[in-house]
């Protein structure tokens, strides 16, 4: 574990955020005038989704979007606006992470900690956030077992975190092989300290792209791009009280070596994997077939694939996401500049488009996308190629999606990945199975 306190010095100036104190609230004087029938209707709509937030509070949230077109890690830090879902960029913004290539971030789920992974250095970062939303620098670690992480995801009890890394030790850009998940305990409630395991690291295929920890039980789901002649590249797995992984029924690893891994059938190029709150379905992003595939879950945690996928997205999508209350899946497509909008079947998982909005316009090359998980409302992309974040608001009846004000926001380069936490003042949604 190395401490990075050396990163931290610019964190700690502007604390109190007095120095663009007037700059906010003229911001935010001018969002609010907007009338009191539509500020009594923001109102009624968080009363009606059961957030217990103060509407005088003008922040409902913190974005955090990580971008790799520097020499190190750039997190773009902003300001949920609770009115109209406008970012304001903190004045500590943007934190240097001291790493090459941030490509994924994720939170806890009480938006205390974010993690950070950069792929080119091998490392994951900590960071506290703080009551007014910045970031505090905490410790790096090495990701143990492998190299070149790619993706993370951090178990919703907040325990374990599940990194997978391109290569397993002893391969790398020069000698490809296979790759592997690192598996790291939260060790402190206080500090989000991290303590890696790595007589737990379990070797999987070629390419693992995504991975995802099951919200109400004890599974983990990978998708590999591992050249499998069948597709059968979404890989399952339970874990128990110490964080160990264990295939689940279907999920084959082969000698944990050169050989293909098999599990459940995940289209031609599989890209992202999200699971609906509730953990009944489960869905993945086919890249090079412009597609969605669903499954159901069931007590065993097995994919079941739904009979009537997959279904047709744009071109090229990338990542994905499920609203906080289980109702509508989106999904960003690269190369098609826009977000495909379906509403989830709450009987079987099936989707079909928004019949309101199935494609929204957004910035160029979207790669990363997040609902912040406050109001559940406001939804934001990090787009790769233009340098920007879009945000976006969800209609609640129908799954919609319409540009919030001032969107794009202008963000450091290349941005890469996002991820939102809820204000301390506001509620996190959460459902029930």
């Amino acid at each position: 574990m190395q401490n990075i306190s050396s990163y931290s010095t610019q964190f700690q100036e502007g604390q109190d955020g007095s120095s663009n104190g007037s700059r906010k609230m003229g911001k935010r004087m001018k969002w609010s005038k907007f009338g009191r029938n539509a500020l009594a209707t923001v109102v009624s709509l968080g009363m009606g989704l059961g957030i217990t937030a103060c509407s005088r509070d003008y922040v409902v949230a913190f974005l955090y979007v990580a971008s790799s077109g520097s020499s190190t890690g750039l997190i773009n830090a902003y300001e949920v606006d609770y009115q109209v879902g406008a970012l304001v960029q903190m004045p500590t913004s943007p934190v240097d992470t001291g790493f090459r290539n941030p490509v994924a971030i994720a939170a806890t789920s009480n938006g205390k900690f974010v993690y950070v992974v950069h792929r080119d250095d091998s490392k994951i970062v900590e960071y506290a956030v703080g009551t007014d939303g910045k970031l505090y620098g905490q410790n790096s670690y090495d990701a143990i077992g492998g190299t070149y992480p790619v993706a993370l995801s951090v178990t919703p009890d907040n325990k374990f975190v599940y990194v997978l890394n391109t290569y397993q030790s002893g391969y790398s850009p020069a000698s490809v092989g296979p790759g592997s998940i690192s598996v790291f305990k939260i060790t402190s409630d206080t500090d989000g300290s991290l303590t890696a395991q790595p007589s737990l690291t379990v070797k999987i295929g070629n390419n693992p792209v995504g991975v995802v920890t099951s919200t109400y039980n004890n599974f983990v789901y990978v998708v590999e791009q591992d050249g499998n002649a069948n597709s059968k590249n979404l890989l399952g797995f339970s874990h128990d009280a110490n964080g160990a992984l264990t295939t689940l029924p279907g999920t084959t690893l082969g000698n944990n070596s050169t050989t293909f891994t098999s599990g459940y059938y995940s289209g031609v190029t599989a890209s992202a994997i999200v699971e609906d709150p509730r953990s009944r379905f489960l869905y993945v992003t086919d890249r090079d077939s412009s597609q969605v595939i669903g499954y159901t879950l069931g007590s065993t945690g097995v994919p079941a694939l739904i009979s009537s996928s997959p279904w047709s997205t744009g071109l090229r999508p990338l990542a994905a996401t499920v609203d906080p209350r289980g109702y509508y899946l989106y999904v960003a497509n690269y190369s098609a500049n826009n977000v495909s909008a379906f509403v989830i079947d709450q009987a079987t998982g099936a989707l079909t488009g928004s019949a309101a909005s199935s494609s929204t316009s957004v910035g160029t090359g979207p790669q990363s996308i997040t609902i912040e998980p406050a109001l559940g409302k406001y939804m934001f992309t990090a787009n790769f190629l233009d340098n920007t974040t879009s945000g976006l608001q969800l209609d609640s009846h129908n799954g919609s999606l319409k540009s919030i004000q001032n969107t794009p926001f202008a963000t450091s380069s290349r941005p890469s990945a996002a991820v939102a936490v809820a204000n301390g003042a506001h509620a996190t949604q959460t459902v029930n199975p």
